[in-house]
């Protein structure tokens, strides 16, 4: 034994006795007695010394001192021992290595001595730093070892899965580059007979028996056994050869197996086993007739995942008009917050498309007979309050469809074309033909007023000067988006509304006809007549100044105290510049194009969607820096214009041909035509700009009814300037900032809440379900809450899986709104007597929710063998 090992293992009794007996009866380290360097500790040889005298001495003489007393013999029997009332109070010293190796480890149990000794070759190097970290001073043999064993691995702790983390992950490098880190874990395992010790955990706590254990034969059957309990109940058969024997054990196994998947640190090692499971078994062959909601729980291997999205593509399209909508959608929700959804962006893009599909399948069979209203105004409700849906639901599906074609999946093609021809060849097409209907017999071109709705060329005198009635409001913010359609503006104002401290009111105008950007840009303008010039083209003109152009639509402003800018610039500014730069304007209008930049050019109109997705984001921002950093209480977002928009290409069938080609035209457009003394046809509206735009000259227009194009140059997909509702129904967003006194009296959307759907909640089984009552409905006031759901013991300790769910219903059933969580037990050593809480804590922040007690009563813990 090292001196320093012997000087190390003595200086640790001595912190908590003053005196310590040594007897060493085979004077093994008589010879080193005097070169023990021992700081403030008497060395006393009791060879030949005097007991009383050495008595008088400890406890007379030198009370305060510490004293190591060595005898060169064993412990005498009580009748003899001088110093037994001493030793009573004392400790004793063994200078064996076990004895050391238990002193240095502050474990006090002596018995433990005789294992020590038979695992001597793990206590070199830096193992017993490690491992002392994990001691304490209750350690059994089987506790040790355990610990021993998590220290040869490399594991974090001691508990079981991470040390199977940390010997699949490398198990996994091995495979992966022929890394030697686990045969050199495996040989250390051996050479410390530890190897039998983890083969006795996996078998004791997982139920792993076989001949000859693996890592690859025990990966295999946690696999199995994951597939056996979560995939279809009447497809288990082929699996059960590899599925883990006792009931607890299987638990266990699958409580494991959540935490694997929950813990990205693994993620790759998980991926890997998944892929090996995969092309060695071939689940989906098994499942392929299975229903996708006995599969729901289900989420072991990634093709599994694609056999629950084939059967519900399918099922769309097979049973659209019978389909289960609360079923479909909880499945959707329930797959969502699993493993190949959080770890892959283009599995939860894909339910996020057939939620849209789903969506629109249902506003489908709603109006399965077309749009029938008496006349436009009644129409127009209509679109504003839900036939608007039907495009946001198109435009929110393609999005997320897109994102799964860039990953070059083309799981989605199929429920594509039928997406594509059930909204341009049914709704688009009944749409039109309704809403032409309607315009036909009221005459509705030639006096261009719904009514009950606010003109477009009316917006600053009927909605924003108004503002000013209000004495408080000193400042106007008007923000203009080109092509901001009002379905994209539905989900900005939402957005907004989630905001504490905003509120936001979506309402409607008139757009002018034709509906394209430089006309309805002037029509917002403050003025009193537009017109356009000889010889200028296409530019708009408000009061004989022109409107193209920041800085023309800023002189405009000023003579009504008022100022322009591009939302780029005005996000460039510094706090104080920006409010120097607007002191002196009570109207700030501030012009924003994103949607219209990206749609109206052939090269990026594929992208308009995503242009839709980028707007709603930076109008969002833009409102509140607008707020936030320019002190606005009152801001209204507007458009020039819609759009329409195709994701598929056009034919020659979506054409209109004039049969005369048209002279005197002032703009010729794919959606409309400007001009002088045009000529009539059947196929086109035809109307004065006077009556549609307030433009104060003879100027015509021609537009193709329906959704028709004149002709296909510069894009054909993405087109604005007709009369169809999407172009036309231009958005009036009004947003307010809030005081603090309104703002906290304002509704606040908050998290659903979760409560425990039986009063008693008691689990008879290893795996066993939980039912879960959210309280209302998500909605206006109420967003999604997600939760990890698990039990804890009397100390806090987990002894279950972590389920994570997301409880985001929006049924007003409540026996709908009822979710069912499989728990996991993990190990069998459950007592009715005891404590047990359900926890129910917030995913994202992992704090604390809501706790109920359980009782576990387990019949049959286990098999009896």
């Amino acid at each position: 034994m090292q001196n320093q090992e012997l000087i190390a293992g003595i200086k640790a009794k001595f912190t908590d006795y003053r005196i310590v007996f040594w007897h060493d009866p085979d004077q093994r380290f008589v010879e080193e007695l005097d070169q023990l360097a021992l700081e403030n500790v008497t060395l006393l040889n009791i060879s030949n010394a005097s007991q009383l005298a050495t008595k008088k001495r400890i406890e007379i003489d030198e009370p305060e001192q510490q004293f190591l007393l060595w005898f060169p013999h064993d412990v005498p029997s009580p009748e003899l021992d001088w110093l037994r009332d001493i030793r009573l109070y004392s400790t004793e010293f063994h200078a064996d290595f076990a004895a050391i190796t238990l002193n240095a480890l502050g474990i006090p149990q002596l018995s433990l001595r005789d294992h020590i000794q038979r695992r001597k070759s793990f206590f070199k190097g830096k193992r017993p730093q490690a491992l002392k970290q994990w001691i304490t001073e209750q350690e059994t043999e089987d506790s040790l070892d355990k610990k021993m064993l998590a220290v040869i691995a490399g594991a974090k702790s001691f508990k079981t899965e991470d040390i199977l983390f940390s010997l699949i992950n490398q198990y996994v490098n091995q495979q992966q580059d022929d890394d030697s880190e686990l045969e050199n874990t495996q040989a250390m395992l051996k050479r410390h007979d530890l190897d039998s010790v983890l083969w006795k955990i996996a078998h004791d706590e997982l139920g792993y028996q076989t001949e000859q254990p693996s890592l690859e034969n025990l990966i295999l059957k946690l696999f199995c056994t994951d597939l056996s309990a979560q995939a279809d109940p009447q497809q288990r058969e082929w699996l059960e050869k590899n599925v883990l024997l006792t009931p607890s054990g299987r638990a266990s196994a699958l409580a494991f197996m959540v935490s694997w998947r929950a813990d990205r640190r693994y993620k790759a090692a998980y991926d890997y086993c998944a892929r090996w499971i995969q092309e060695a078994l071939h689940p989906e062959d098994h499942y392929r007739q299975s229903s996708p909601y006995v599969l729901h729980e289900c989420e072991t291997t990634e093709s599994i995942e694609q056999t629950i999205i084939r059967a519900l593509v399918t099922q769309l399209q097979e049973e659209s008009t019978t389909l289960d909508r609360e079923a479909f959608k909880k499945l959707l929700s329930e797959r969502q917050s699993k493993y190949w959804c959080q770890t892959r962006q283009e599995y939860y893009a894909i339910y996020d498309a057939l939620r849209q599909a789903e969506r629109l399948l249902h506003l489908r069979n709603r109006y399965i007979d077309g749009f029938h209203y008496p006349d436009s105004a009644t129409f127009w409700k209509a679109y504003c309050e839900e036939l608007f849906r039907f495009d946001q639901a198109y435009r929110l599906f393609n999005e997320s469809a897109l994102l799964v074609h860039s990953k070059g999946a083309m799981i989605l093609k199929s429920l594509d074309d039928y997406i594509e021809a059930l909204y341009s060849n049914w709704y688009l097409a009944e749409l039109s033909r309704s809403w032409n209907k309607v315009l036909e017999a009221e005459k509705r071109i030639q006096e261009w007023r719904i009514p009950g709705i606010p003109r477009q060329q009316d917006f600053y005198k009927e909605v924003v000067r108004p503002q000013f009635n209000n004495p408080q409001i000193k400042r106007v913010f008007v923000i203009i988006s080109d092509a901001l359609r009002y379905e994209v503006a539905e989900e900005l104002s939402n957005q907004i509304n989630k905001e504490k401290r905003f509120s936001a009111e979506l309402r409607s105008q008139t757009g002018v006809l034709p509906s394209y950007t430089q006309l309805g840009m002037a029509a917002l303008l403050p003025h009193e007549q537009l017109s356009y010039q000889k010889g200028n083209n296409d530019i708009v003109y408000a009061d004989g100044l022109s409107t193209s152009g920041i800085p023309n639509r800023d002189t405009i402003l000023k003579k009504f105290k008022g100022m322009g800018v591009k939302s780029d610039d005005l996000l460039k500014w510094k706090n104080q510049e920006g409010r120097d730069i607007i002191r002196d304007a009570e109207v700030v209008y501030i012009w924003h194009n994103t949607i219209d930049a990206m749609g109206d050019s052939a090269s990026t109109e594929e992208k308009t969607f995503e242009a839709c997705r980028s707007a709603v984001d930076e109008l969002k921002d833009l409102v509140t820096r607008v707020i936030n950093r320019l002190h606005a209480t009152r801001i209204i977002v507007t458009a020039d214009h819609g759009f329409l928009f195709q994701q598929q290409q056009l034919s020659t069938q979506d054409k209109t041909t004039l049969a005369i080609k048209p002279e005197n035209t002032i703009k010729n457009h794919k959606r409309f035509i400007i001009g002088h003394q045009l000529p009539a046809d059947d196929f086109c509206w035809k109307g004065k700009l006077a009556d549609t735009a307030g433009v104060a000259d003879e100027s015509e227009f021609l537009l193709p009814k329906g959704v028709q194009r004149f002709h296909f140059s510069g894009g054909a997909r993405f087109v604005h300037g007709g009369a169809m509702l999407q172009e036309v129904c231009v958005p009036v967003l009004q947003v307010k900032a809030l005081q603090k006194t309104a703002a906290e009296k304002q509704p606040q959307r908050r998290p659903v809440d979760i409560v425990a759907y039986h009063p008693v909640i008691k689990l008879v089984n290893n795996i066993d379900k939980v039912s879960l009552l959210q309280t209302h409905p998500v909605g206006e006031f109420y967003e999604p809450r997600t939760l990890n759901i698990f039990i804890v013991d009397e100390a806090n300790n987990v002894v279950s899986g972590k389920e994570k769910v997301s409880f985001d219903s929006d049924n007003d059933a409540m026996d709908k709104r009822v979710r069912d969580v499989t728990l996991k037990l993990i190990g069998a050593n459950f007592n009715r007597r005891n404590q047990y809480w359900l926890m129910l804590e917030d995913a994202q922040t992992e704090t604390g929710y809501q706790k109920y007690p359980v009782i576990i009563d387990l019949a049959f813990q286990d098999d009896f063998f």
